[in-house]
């Protein structure tokens, strides 16, 4: 199971030198098609944006390009676009879960149009995004990830997820990214707008 490693920005490169494959490419569409159409939580994050007046339009806000091999993904909150990786993405599920997850930046963003700049407003994104978007459900990290154990795996899980995606974006050693999700990790973790909880 791919790692899910999500970038906001440009601050990554998105592109590789090679051309995407206009069969990926062609797969990619559907399947973001299909997401927009018929998940659960994308179409219940799409409505929550639309709720704070920032209109989702799939064909403007979403596009399907060849990505760096560790990327599933990522927001750009310059261009108000979630990319989604035809190269790295191979199911229906995957799309699924990492478009959540980008839609979850992109209400952040929204709600209120957070500094990318401000490591601590990252930290805060990166935290809810991990948490809400379904990265650390149990199912997942015991089956998929092989990481067992009940006690504090939420948290543990979104710690790490985060941390990982600070190391993605920024120029930061673990520590000092280590440090920032420390300091902002409660408030952003039981931020659970627009869900009454955590999901599922």
């Amino acid at each position: 199971m791919a790692e899910f490693v999500d970038v906001q920005g440009e601050n990554y490169k998105r592109k590789p030198s090679s051309e995407s494959n206009e069969r990926m490419h062609r797969k990619c569409i559907e399947r973001l098609d299909k997401a927009c159409r018929s998940s659960a939580y994308v179409k219940f994050m799409l409505e929550a944006m639309s709720k704070l007046g920032c209109v989702v339009d799939p064909e403007k806000h979403m596009v399907c390009e060849p990505c760096n091999s560790k990327l599933l993904g990522g927001f750009d909150p310059d261009k108000k676009e979630m990319f989604l990786c035809e190269n790295t993405i191979y199911s229906q599920r995957t799309m699924e879960d990492v478009l959540t997850h980008e839609l979850i930046h992109a209400y952040d963003n929204c709600r209120i149009k957070y500094d990318p700049d401000d490591v601590r407003m990252l930290a805060c994104t990166e935290i809810r995004a991990a948490n809400l978007s379904g990265d650390c459900w149990f199912s997942k990290e015991t089956f998929g990830r092989f990481k067992f154990g009940w006690r504090g795996h939420q948290k543990e899980c979104v710690k790490e997820r985060a941390v990982k995606s600070m190391l993605c974006v920024r120029d930061i050693s673990k520590q000092e990214a280590e440090d920032v999700v420390d300091s902002v990790f409660e408030a952003c973790f039981n931020d659970t707008d627009p869900f009454e909880r955590i999901p599922p």
